[in-house]
């Protein structure tokens, strides 16, 4: 067993479970104070993934293999050589496994010896195996979601359904006699089709449910919702003093502008905010710790939608309680 502090005296055990070179893997996406992501914010937020730290001694590492992330793989302590191969898709031959994709066959057409600070960009898809150059390695790597069609298609499908109701039926309207009864007709398609098309291709619909579905959490066991609800006087107290709010680290929060409103999106949950609290709504969406501004005390609106977000878990009042 081997243990770092990382953060804000934040302990990490891993544990080996076999012999040889170690390599472990721990997700630090949930933990307070890891702002690993803050130089990647040109990515839009609701593409992060995970923040991962991996350790390994010296020829450690998972072996060659591919996953569908844009990732930065960030070098941290001691030194980390990467080969990259060709790109690989649902054809590529690959051993068993429950989690990697790990390749039966590799051939790297690209190598790197990463120093501290030293940053490798991967595209999905590509084959790499990355093996520890030394004692104590230590390699970041920030993981970017790159949704596929048919991942959308089937949850966007499986929403969609939920709404519909088994009286919807196919009718068919000053329907001729077939010349043949065997035919489907060109008709009757088009107006099938239509029936499948017209639900599929509703934007709004479409974007409220991306909206909540990618901001649905993905550490949800980490719940900051209080005891009990936040008390006006101390959430004005803190605003009307300049303390910040702060993020939960495992919430995800997003907007999508509706003009003249913004659909606020948080932890899976669908917030419209009227044009008063569209500038509110943004500024939440766009960093971790949130400074509001005392002008808003005035605003009811604006002091509820905080309110709401600190009682669910979202956020907290960064006063040290």
């Amino acid at each position: 067993d081997f243990q770092w502090d990382i953060v804000q005296r934040q302990t990490v055990t891993l544990s080996l479970v076999e012999p040889g070179p170690a390599h472990a893997i721990a997700d630090f996406r949930h933990l307070p104070g890891v702002e690993l992501a803050e130089p990647f914010r040109f990515v839009p937020n609701w593409r992060i993934d995970d923040v991962m730290v991996s350790y390994a001694s010296d020829g450690g590492g998972v072996g060659p293999h591919f996953d569908q992330y844009d990732v930065f793989l960030v070098q941290g302590l001691g030194r980390r050589r990467w080969r990259v191969g060709a790109r690989c898709d649902a054809d590529t031959a690959l051993l068993p496994h429950d989690d990697l994709r790990l390749l039966a066959d590799f051939e790297a057409t690209d190598e790197w010896l990463l120093e501290p600070g030293d940053i490798l960009y991967l595209p999905p898809g590509f084959a790499h195996d990355g093996v520890a150059a030394g004692p104590d390695c230590m390699t970041y790597s920030l993981g970017f979601r790159a949704p596929s069609r048919s991942d959308l298609i089937e949850h966007w499908s499986d929403d969609l359904l939920a709404t519909l109701s088994d009286d919807d039926r196919y009718t068919d309207p000053g329907l001729a006699a077939a010349a043949n009864p065997g035919e489907i007709s060109a008709a009757a398609i088009d107006r099938l089709h239509a029936m499948v098309t017209d639900k599929l291709r509703d934007r709004d619909a479409f974007a409220r449910w991306f909206g909540r579905s990618s901001s649905t959490r993905k550490y949800p066991e980490i719940d900051w919702q209080p005891a009990a609800p936040v008390p006006a006087d101390r959430l004005r107290a803190a605003i009307a003093g300049h303390i910040a709010l702060r993020r939960n680290p495992a919430s995800r929060f997003s907007f999508i502008r509706h003009p003249p409103a913004v659909l606020l999106f948080v932890d899976g949950e669908c917030i419209a905010c009227g044009e008063e609290l569209a500038a509110l709504a943004e500024h939440l969406a766009a960093r971790d710790v949130i400074e509001v501004d005392p002008a808003l005390l005035g605003l009811a609106a604006a002091m509820a939608l905080i309110a709401r977000l600190i009682d669910q878990g979202s956020l907290t009042i960064d006063d040290g309680d």
